[in-house]
């Protein structure tokens, strides 16, 4: 057995895989560990009742540009990487109203019409031509003045430049910063979902076919057959250092030694457990500490015994389905918010071979607490369901089964472990916060000579969604990893 390599992964999660990928790719000898029994991380492949899918809805991929197309396309396989595309639809209330649809069109020859969406935010002639005018500011941002706003949230962009836009538009991009930043309008930065809503507007959002899991598990075969080793099963315990360098890492039944490591287990977890805060400067410690957490996320399966929904894509809110700080502390203090955010995807109206014909399966989910140990997770998954019941009347006589089946635990079970109070559910890692976005976001290179983070927590500045941004955190630290081997083996030359 092979103890020995140039470069050892921890975590083969989007980022983590593409890395590990385009490494061997570049002819380097590493091994790839990961703790799960398949590759994927929080978009793994799980197979239930003759359907696969994910743990949880995803809010889809650009058709054009994306991070995944971009490795895809590096690592030599863009014929594999298929999109689905379908319509969305976006079902919104206001404040007392009734619930009302728009289907965008997923069809970049299709523009959609502003005015759909004003009609049921209920805006005024007065109050369209404010709202056009600051979504085409955003729209048309350039990424200087994108980048000035990596220290103003969202409420305070709003309040300081905007103190007369329609109470629904903000409500739109706190919103946003929710559902797609993960985050509350306090504390996500305006530069963040600016990216966002830039990126929803500058192309179709698609499903890959066969799923997320499916994605990592192409670059894994691409890892392979590049002479990478993938372990599974292997969960690594300690990060093994020596003298300010590492050295390698220990699994329960072996100890597999490296001059290099990228950790893909998340910046709270290498630090403060596999490599232990002793090995690191107090102010690093302090810092790492200091690191919000994104949000949480929950969500339930609904098997449908026929198919009763037409898209591929559901975004349900109203005016109290956000959450800013104080309808957050209320939810997690046991609270019944008056509406829940909701994403719902349909998999199989994106791919019907990932169920039994005949048969509709649906992922439903919102925001919750990130700690494992919060209590409010059965409440709000009740809420979700007595929501979706309210919203989506038709789906009820047809539900053959429901299973509550991702939350906190699941997630820091599968994927991030949990190491400080109100940390390990995270729905995508460290949080998209002011202070650790854009050029304040982690740096891929540790104080510790040898280990590099690598995933949704650094690396990337790109202000993409979930696992877009870790797939382009992987082609990024890739190549900060291949100089490091490079300059270090000139470096025993001389």
């Amino acid at each position: 057995m092979k103890k020995s390599y140039d470069v050892i992964v921890v975590g083969g999660g989007p980022g983590g895989t593409c890395c590990a990928a385009l490494l061997a790719k570049k002819g380097l000898s590493v091994l790839l560990l990961e703790k799960n029994g398949r590759v994927g991380g929080k978009g793994m492949r799980v197979s239930a009742k003759g359907f696969q899918s994910e743990m949880w809805p995803m809010g889809g991929i650009p058709a054009h540009g994306g991070s995944w197309l971009r490795a895809f396309k590096e690592l030599g396989i863009e014929s594999r990487f298929r999109l689905v595309l379908k319509d969305m639809c976006m079902i919104y209330r206001r404040r007392g109203g009734q619930w009302m649809r728009t289907v965008a069109k997923m069809d970049p020859y299709v523009a959609p019409d502003p005015n759909e969406t004003f009609d049921q935010w209920g805006l005024n002639a007065e109050e369209r031509n404010i709202a056009i005018q600051i979504l085409a500011d955003v729209a048309t941002m350039s990424a200087e003045k994108i980048a000035s706003l990596d220290d103003v949230s969202i409420k305070e962009y709003f309040t300081e430049h905007h103190p007369n836009a329609p109470q629904a538009l903000y409500g739109y991009f706190a919103y946003l910063g929710h559902a797609f930043n993960v985050g509350v309008p306090e504390l996500v930065p305006m530069s963040e979902v600016v990216k966002s809503f830039q990126a929803l507007m500058n192309t179709p959002l698609g499903y890959p076919a066969g799923g997320y899991g499916r994605l990592v598990e192409d670059m894994a075969e691409v890892f392979k057959a590049h002479g990478g080793e993938l372990r599974t099963r292997s969960r690594v315990e300690r990060i093994l250092v020596d003298q300010g360098r590492v050295i390698g890492v220990a699994t329960s039944e072996n100890i597999f030694k490296a001059p290099v490591v990228v950790s893909n287990a998340g910046i709270h977890p290498t630090v403060l457990k596999l490599v232990g805060e002793e090995h690191f400067d107090k102010g690093y410690v302090s810092y790492v500490r200091s690191l919000l957490p994104s949000l949480g996320f929950t969500g339930a399966r609904y098997i449908l015994s026929k198919p009763v929904l037409d898209c591929g894509l559901y975004q349900i809110w109203s005016d109290d389905s956000w959450w800013d700080l104080e309808r957050y502390r209320e939810a997690v203090s046991g609270k019944t918010p008056v509406d829940v955010t909701i994403t719902l995807t349909v998999p199989t109206n994106y791919d019907p071979s990932m169920g039994p014909e005949g048969k509709q399966l649906l992922l439903v989910g919102t925001n919750c607490s990130p700690a494992p140990e919060d209590k409010t997770v059965k409440l709000l998954l009740k809420k979700t369901d007595d929501q979706l019941a309210e919203v989506m009347p038709e789906i009820l006589p047809y539900i053959e089964r429901r299973e509550a089946y991702a939350g906190p635990v699941q997630v820091s079970r599968i994927s991030r472990d949990q190491v400080m109070p109100g940390q390990g559910g995270e729905a995508v890692g460290v949080g998209v916060t002011i202070g650790q976005c854009g050029k304040y976001k982690p740096s891929a290179r540790s104080p510790i000579g040898g280990l590099f983070y690598v995933g949704f927590d650094a690396g990337s500045t790109s202000g993409l969604m979930g696992t877009q941004q870790a797939v382009d955190s992987g082609m990024k630290v890739a190549p900060i990893v291949y100089r490091y081997c490079l300059e270090r083996l000139q470096s025993r030359w001389e």
